[in-house]
């Protein structure tokens, strides 16, 4: 049971809305369909079918609850209650009633202020793109390549672009890339800006892998009134920029997140944490932070340097956080998290970044390997790093 309630919490009430939606329409086993690019005209016209029923129910569903938040929500769960096939809806279903029970709960407002505060072509497409083609039919590919090759893949590649490289990684490289990602179920892809722009290169490889989840930290100080917008124009993405900078008296940083709030962007925020700040976190710090910049998503990010202990404490205070329902902000650590939902979708946990040279990290992004993205193949740098499956 424990590791359903984990899911429930990491993924969040729209992506498993979307699931149970699409259960909803079809009443059956989900159909799984690898990379769209590669799939013959009948498959891809039943993939198009399939897209097209998922986007118009998870669109009413957005208006049920943008029309009445709390009626709505609850319709959607019976609903889907319903319908659920298999052991995961149902146990689902049953924790998002328990949890809703309370009239109170803080995730009816984390919902209500996403529809309300977010475009929805936004947080559909995210939504979707991350609750089905990811956690979805991409896991089950992902499951039946583990068992045919013997090693773990991981349900997301984190691209880390924080450190500015004179041969950095280029266009068609990185397209190759998601590419071998999708081939072999990875639709989710996490990019680490630090205080490096989005290039347009990058922007027009999110949009044209529009099946494809992207989650992009930034440092606020690059957004402005055209970054907003280039943002929120692409819809399969969601942003988090930096606080851990913030001071109630920069005014400059409050005006770049309502910046990303004018434009509707699906958006958050994200603090790194160490040894030397962690109690900012246990002592409400961050919280009102958050609170401050009327931010409902949150990532935890730990250092370099951060000792394994506070790590774990803070991974555990953090999942203790969204299961007492106690903050209006829905809150991720990113390492921990990762892990969890990894060993659901997988029978072990692994992780893979990729550096803006091409070097490849596992376990986090600091722990580099001999291996370089562009000497070898992405299938050959999970075979020689990943770990081992354990089927039975």
């Amino acid at each position: 049971m424990s590791q359903f309630v984990t899911f429930f919490n990491i993924v969040g009430f729209f992506d498993n809305f979307i699931l149970c939606l699409y259960i909803c329409v079809l009443k059956r086993n989900i159909i799984y369909i690898g990379n769209t690019d590669t799939i013959g005209d009948a498959e891809m016209e039943n993939y198009k079918l399939i897209h097209a029923i998922i986007t118009a129910a998870v669109k009413n569903g957005i208006r049920y609850i943008e029309d009445n938040p709390k009626r709505g929500v609850r319709n959607l769960l019976d609903l889907g209650e319903y319908f659920a096939a298999g052991r995961f809806q149902k146990v689902f279903f049953e924790l998002a009633h328990e949890i809703l029970n309370n009239e109170d709960s803080c995730y009816y407002d984390i919902i209500e202020n996403l529809v309300k505060n977010t475009d929805h072509k936004n947080l559909t497409a995210y939504g979707i793109n991350l609750g089905y083609n990811s956690f979805t039919y991409g896991a089950n590919i992902i499951r039946e390549h583990e068992k045919k090759h013997g090693y773990n893949v991981p349900w997301a590649i984190v691209f880390n672009f924080e450190e500015k490289q004179e041969n950095t990684l280029t266009g068609t490289e990185i397209s190759n890339i998601i590419n071998s990602g999708k081939n072999i179920g990875i639709y989710s892809y996490m990019i680490l800006f630090g205080k490096n722009n989005i290039s347009d290169t990058l922007y027009d490889i999110i949009e044209k892998n529009d099946n494809c989840a992207f989650t992009l930290f930034i440092d606020p100080d690059i957004i402005s009134e055209e970054t907003a917008q280039r943002i929120v124009g692409v819809s399969n993405v969601c942003i988090f920029a930096s606080v851990n900078d913030y001071d109630h008296a920069n005014v400059s940083m409050v005006e770049k997140f309502d910046l990303l709030g004018k434009y509707k962007c699906l958006y958050g925020g994200y603090y790194c944490y160490d040894d030397s700040n962690v109690k900012n976190i246990t002592d409400g710090t961050t919280s009102e932070i958050l609170s401050a910049l009327n931010l409902n998503l949150a990532y935890f990010i730990k250092n370099q340097g951060c000792s394994d202990k506070i790590a774990e404490n803070i991974c555990d205070y953090i999942y203790k956080t969204r299961i007492q329902i106690n903050s209006p902000v829905f809150s991720i650590d990113f390492y921990g998290d990762f892990t969890r939902i990894d060993k659901i979708i997988s029978t072990e946990s692994c992780f893979l970044s990729i550096g803006s040279g091409g070097q490849v990290c596992v376990s986090d992004i600091y722990s580099a390997t001999e291996h370089n993205i562009r000497e070898t193949s992405l299938e050959n740098i999970l075979s020689c790093t990943m770990p081992k499956i354990k089927y039975t």
